[in-house]
This record gives C-alpha cells, sequence and structure tokens, in this order.
C-alpha cells in the first residue's frame, strides 16, 4: 500500500527530498483503492463526467473539476476515485473546511474496524482540522488515530507525515517514537527522526538517529547528506560533533563510522584531527595509502597545505613500492606549487631555495617515473616554473620542447606546446610561433581545446601583422562553434574587426593590434601607452568608441596586474565615465570595485558593487559581484 509524503522540512531539509520528505498532495492522490463498481446504468455517463474532471483538473482549471467530482461523489460516496478528486481540488482551493464533513462521512464508513484505510482518513481529517486553525482538534484527531491504529509500520507513518506537513514537528517526532515501542522495534524510522530532530533543532538526536540509519544500511551518503544539513548553524556542528567523537572513539573498528567521521572533519575544516581518522580507516582498510592519498587531495584542492603535506608525506613514508607512491610524490610538489602561489597572489615574497627544492621534486618524478602521466605533469611543471617563477624563458623553452617531443602521448603535452608558442610571441619570434601552432594542430588534433586554442593563436598572429581579412575567417570559423572555450574570445576579436571597412576603422584596428602585440610581449609601459593615447583619440566614430572603450579598460587592467590599483581605479572610472553606454560598463566598474577593496576602501568598494546590481540587472557578472560583496561584509 502507498503511504502518505511529507512536506518539505526547514531550511536545509528542503533538500532532503527522501520518500518520507514530500508533499501532503500525495495523501490526498495515493489513499488506498477500494475497487467499487458502478452502477451499469450510469457506469458510461459517470466515467465520461470523470474523464472531464480529470481532463480540468490537469489543465489547471480547478474550480470546475472539483464542481464535477463534487457531484459525481454525491452520486456514489463508495467510489474512491470521486473522493479522491474531491479532496485533491478542494485542497488546491484551500477549501479545507468543505472537506471535513465529506471525511467524516468517509470515517463513518470504516469506523466499526480497525484499519489502515480508517488510519488514513483519520490523520486526514487532523489535516484539515490543524488547516483550519483547529490545532486542539486536529491533535486530539491524531492522538485518536494512534490509539486505534493497527499495529502496521504505515499506520504510524501516514499519520506522522499529516503532523509533519504541518510542520508539526514535536508531534510527529511523538507518533514515531509511539510508533518504535509498540511495534517493539527500538530503531524504526531512524532516517525519518534524523530528518525531524533537524527541524526542531535536536542536533544531538538528529545525530545518533543517522548513526543508527547508517549502521542499518551502510547508506554513508544519505548519512553525510543527514549531517551535512546540521552544519548551517554552530549549535548543530557542535551537538553533532559531540555525538560523532563519543561514538568514534566507541567505535573504533567500524569504518563507515570512522569515514562519516573523518568526512564531517573535512567539512568543518579540522584537517588535523581528520588526518589522525584517516590514517587509522587506511590502516584499518588494509589501503596503503589510498585514503590518505584521496585526504590529501582533498586538503590540496581546499588550500589547507599542510594538512595536504602531512598526508602525503605519511605515503611518501611507505616507500616507493607502495601502489599510491608516484601519486603521493607529485602530489607533494604540487601542494608546495600551489602553497607558493597563494603567496604570490597576497604579496608575499617566495624564497629562491623552495622554488629549486620544488623544481627537485618535480625532476625526481620524471626521472624515477619516466613514461608515466605523472611524469608528463611534471616536466609541464617545471616548465611553467621556470617561466613564471625563475624568469628564464630560454631555460623554459628548452623544458617545453622536452615535454612535446617525449610525452606527446599525453594531453599535457599539447598544452605545452601552446604555451611554448605564446614563450615565442612573448619573445617576439613570430614566425617561429606560427610554426608551433601549426604543428600543434598537426601533432595534437586529437586534443580539441587546444586544438582550437592553437588555431586561436595563428588568428591572433595574423591579426597582429595586419592581415585581418585571414584573421577574420579564422576567427569566424571558431566563434561558430558555441562549445569551443575560445568562442568568445573570437567573437571580442570579430567586434573590432568589424570595424575594418574604413578608413579610420582600420587604422584604430591596426594601432589597437599593435598595443595588444606589445603587451603580450611583457612590454606593459609601452602598451600603456598606447593604450591611453588610443582612447584620448576617440571620436563620435563608432569604430573609434568600440576600440577606445576596449584600450581603456586593458589601460586599466595592467595597472591592475602591476599592482597600482588606484592608477587602475581612475582608469576604469574614465572608461565609464567616456562610454556610458559602452557594452564593457559593468566588467569596468567590477574592476574599479576590486580595487577600491584591494586600497582598503572597503565600504566605497561595496557600494560600487551594489551600483552595479542596479546599473547591470542582466550582467553575467551578478553572481561573482554579489559573492564579493558578501565577503567584505564578512557574510561569506
Amino acid at each position: 500500500m502507498n503511504t502518505f509524503l511529507l512536506l518539505n522540512l526547514d531550511h536545509a531539509f528542503l533538500r532532503l527530498r527522501t520518500p518520507f520528505c514530500l508533499t501532503l498532495c500525495a495523501i490526498l492522490t495515493l489513499l488506498l483503492s477500494i475497487p467499487t463498481t458502478l452502477p451499469a446504468q450510469s457506469f458510461s455517463t459517470d466515467e465520461r463526467k470523470f474523464k472531464m474532471a480529470e481532463s480540468y483538473e490537469q489543465s489547471g482549471d480547478i474550480a470546475n473539476a472539483a464542481r464535477i467530482y463534487q457531484e459525481l461523489y454525491e452520486s456514489n460516496k463508495t467510489q474512491q476515485n470521486y473522493f479522491d478528486g474531491v479532496v485533491r481540488t478542494l485542497s488546491a482551493l484551500n477549501r479545507h473546511a468543505a472537506l471535513l464533513p465529506l471525511v467524516e462521512e468517509q470515517i463513518a464508513r470504516f469506523s466499526a474496524q480497525s484499519s489502515l484505510r480508517l488510519t488514513e482518513l483519520q490523520a486526514l481529517k487532523g489535516d484539515f482540522l490543524w488547516k483550519t486553525g483547529k490545532t486542539s482538534q486536529a491533535e486530539e484527531t491524531w492522538k485518536a488515530a494512534i490509539a486505534s491504529a493497527p499495529a502496521l509500520q504505515q499506520a504510524f507513518a501516514t499519520i506522522a507525515r499529516a503532523q509533519a506537513s504541518n510542520r508539526a514537528f514535536e508531534l510527529a517526532v511523538a507518533t514515531l517514537q509511539q510508533a518504535r515501542t509498540r511495534l517493539a522495534t527500538p530503531t524504526l524510522f531512524s532516517d525519518d527522526l534524523s530528518q525531524l530532530y533537524g527541524a526542531v533543532g535536536n542536533f544531538t538526536a538528529g545525530a545518533q538517529e543517522t548513526l543508527t540509519f547508517l549502521r542499518q544500511t551502510n547508506n554513508l551518503n544519505t548519512a553525510q547528506g543527514r549531517i551535512a544539513a546540521y552544519l548551517i548553524t554552530q549549535k548543530g556542528v557542535e551537538q553533532t560533533r559531540e555525538v560523532l567523537d563519543k561514538t568514534a572513539t566507541a567505535e573504533p573498528s567500524n569504518f563507515l563510522v570512522q569515514r562519516l567521521y573523518s568526512w564531517f572533519l573535512r567539512e568543518i575544516k579540522d584537517y588535523n584531527r581528520a588526518l589522525e581518522i584517516t590514517q587509522r580507516l587506511d590502516n584499518m582498510l588494509n589501503a596503503q595509502g589510498r585514503e590518505l592519498l584521496m585526504f590529501a587531495e582533498k586538503a590540496r584542492q581546499e588550500r589547507y597545505y599542510e594538512a595536504a603535506l602531512k598526508g602525503y608525506g605519511f605515503v611518501i613514508d611507505k616507500g616507493r613500492l607502495n601502489p599510491n607512491a608516484l601519486s603521493a610524490f607529485y602530489g607533494y610538489a604540487r601542494t608546495m606549487e600551489s602553497r607558493l602561489e597563494d603567496m604570490k597572489t597576497s604579496g608575499g615574497s617566495i624564497p629562491e631555495e623552495e622554488l629549486t627544492t620544488i623544481i627537485g621534486r618535480y625532476r625526481a618524478v620524471v626521472t624515477d617515473y619516466a613514461g608515466t602521466p605523472y611524469a608528463a605533469e611534471s616536466q609541464y611543471r617545471i616548465a611553467r616554473m621556470m617561466l613564471d617563477n625563475f624568469k628564464k624563458p630560454d631555460a623554459a623553452e628548452q623544458e617545453f620542447i622536452k615535454l612535446v617531443q617525449q610525452y606527446r602521448a599525453f594531453p599535457i603535452a599539447a598544452r605545452g606546446a601552446v604555451d611554448l608558442g605564446q614563450l615565442y610571441v612573448r619573445q617576439n619570434q613570430l614566425p617561429k610561433a606560427a610554426e608551433t601552432f601549426r604543428t600543434t594542430l598537426q601533432t595534437f588534433a586529437r586534443m580539441k581545446n587546444e586544438c582550437d586554442e592553437a588555431e586561436f593563436r595563428l588568428a591572433e598572429l595574423e591579426y597582429f601583422s595586419g592581415a585581418i581579412d585571414s584573421a577574420e575567417r579564422r576567427f569566424s570559423k571558431l566563434a561558430a562553434n558555441p562549445n569551443a572555450d575560445i568562442a568568445n574570445d573570437a567573437l571580442e576579436r570579430l567586434a573590432i574587426i568589424e570595424f575594418k571597412r574604413t578608413p579610420e576603422g582600420a587604422d584604430a584596428i591596426k594601432r589597437f593590434a599593435e598595443a595588444e602585440l606589445t603587451e603580450k610581449q611583457e612590454k606593459l609601459d609601452e602598451a600603456l601607452n598606447a593604450y591611453t593615447t588610443l582612447a584620448s583619440q576617440t571620436k563620435a566614430n563608432q569604430a573609434h568608441a568600440v576600440i577606445g572603450e576596449q584600450a581603456l579598460l586593458k589601460a586599466g587592467s595592467i595597472e591592475f596586474r602591476r599592482k597600482r590599483y588606484e592608477a587602475a581605479q581612475k582608469l576604469f572610472a574614465q572608461l565609464l565615465e567616456q562610454f556610458p553606454e559602452g557594452t564593457l560598463g559593468d566588467m569596468a566598474m567590477m574592476n574599479q570595485a576590486d580595487a577600491l577593496a584591494l586600497q582598503g576602501r572597503k565600504d566605497e568598494a561595496i557600494q560600487l558593487y551594489t551600483n552595479l546590481l542596479a546599473r547591470f540587472p542582466r550582467s553575467t557578472l551578478l553572481q561573482q559581484v554579489r559573492q564579493k560583496i558578501r565577503k567584505l561584509r564578512g557574510d561569506a
């Protein structure tokens, strides 16, 4: 027999849709059907009317559907479909008072017997009473239903779900606890109770019920979902931790409890304690470092670098013959590099000796594990570090060449080939860059994203050299594929090339392209001067306006990169003033606010972000801007 279904619970419980957490409307549709034969003389007519009512209901004409269902019910009160139709439609119209006499009639039909059907009807009566404000009568009705309910799990579930659907969570908890006593099953309804206790803020009991559910089902994912719903409040975190701390200590050999505990600790960012539990798990399961490796990778992604390094270190300590050793060696080096990248981003200095240590670790992977994907990845990281950290383009070139030649079977080699071409552009070796991009297209044809970028870079080279028509064809090809990662960049180029047909436009495009090439070659002062000159010479001409706006955005971005935030802010403000009807206003305003924030002018930044939301309501940056506001306010 089908059971009733529960309305969504509070807050995070809205996301926890289980068989217990569905809507009460199911009460109206899933009542036990009692077959009844229609009188022969009226069957055809009633059937047509019933189909008509269903059609009205499905089309959203609830009033007419209700009218016909009521007519049918009055003609035959034993036909379950008619009663269900009346209940559904009048409930949808919020006419619960009108339903009370009808459900009383149905209760009278079954009052002589203790049956699940009677319990369902009593639960429904309590629901209607509650919705009409007669909460005391509703409670009495539910109590009577519990007292007379047959010794069936479904009977108690029906009542509890009716209660929970009206947010009477405490009553629902009491009903399910009575069911446990009546049915002599102390672990019954553990999942349902875990959600209900969460809804009433009793996270201690909720966590205990979640553990009971876990022991019963071994369903770790659902258990994690239940616990996750508790973590939205500090009270939930504290009460849940107390329960899990005690249980994990009491059940050290229960790997599911330990896994849940480890996951919980990571969720609340207690990575040190989580590492201890993960070590225990790894030993318990004889996982040979697999559990530790997964922990370390998660910690690295979350930027808990010290915990990640410890995790990788424990795996490394198991020896080179360990099946997870290679992943750990690479992960350790990558974590060290990520930590330094964060230091660099935040303005900290990077000790050269640590850079050298990281390079050494990558080289050890390349040497000791040659021919593996991790060796290829390590070779790429060496090349990037030579370029980005040591500022040695010649050394980087040799490392990229080694990657492309020795590891062409791996996707990272294609990435390295594109980066090598970009390095040649930076060094003003444009023919060599073009050759590298063409070779990339031939050698790595199966690497679609990298080939798309190589095609884009070839188009750029033509654009820089003044071969606008050829560049336009390449950009158009890329822009025509909306699934290509590079499509938006191609569209931006086409928006500029569009103005090539006039002498003024062609000249502006040529000068803008020269400025872009100069920027790519890290001649930032020269590029900045070229961009600002272009912007200052903007005329009413449409081509000049579009290119002038782009030039100011790029000029501001250069100053931003150089951490000259006040200068950057002024350039972005100039863009907004000079091109009020332009297409880059939202980006300029966000960048201007970013620059204010980095100057410590928090209130001004928040105000500017807020202005952006109002001025550009359709901007694709809105979600990003809202996150920035929350961060500055301390909300996230």
